[in-house]
């Protein structure tokens, strides 16, 4: 995934910057983002933009897509697993308890781990490049 944003300051490390993006106006007013109109992330920040520059922020689709997995997909696949290990070897009421105690546990875990995760290199926003005049244009007229 690529956003535009524009630099508006240095990052807690020496290699970071803080990003502001604009909310498009496909987005609506959903609620999701950050702030009501704007939100300001750390990103890693390897090509030296400073404050004012327009730039492309990515994050890469492949770690999106295993962290998706990992907090959709494998819980699931634990909830209905506990679930069919305690309907065949007890009752249904067993097979939901194991369900509700192996996700929990399963989210204990992803907790503890995350703290790890957070940090490491691959999973941080970065700054790509500066961004184009015809692409900043863009930004300010969807953003309007």
């Amino acid at each position: 995934m690529e956003r535009l944003g524009i630099v508006i300051g240095k990052g807690e490390t020496e290699n970071s910057a803080v990003v502001q993006f604009r909310r498009h106006s496909m987005c609506g007013k959903c609620g999701q983002c950050f702030g009501p109109n704007e939100e300001e992330i750390q990103v890693k920040n390897p090509i030296g933009a400073v404050e004012g520059d327009w730039v492309l922020v990515t994050t890469g689709e492949k770690n999106i897509f295993a962290l998706a997995l990992g907090m959709y997909g494998v819980p699931l696949l634990t909830f209905v697993g506990g679930f069919a290990l305690g309907y065949f070897l007890w009752s249904e009421m067993a097979g939901a308890i194991i369900a509700l105690v192996l996700t929990g546990l399963f989210f204990l875990g992803l907790r503890n781990r995350e703290k790890r995760l957070k940090n490491r290199e691959e999973f941080m926003p970065r700054i790509k490049r500066l961004a184009m005049a015809r692409e900043i244009d863009e930004c300010q007229e969807s953003s309007s």
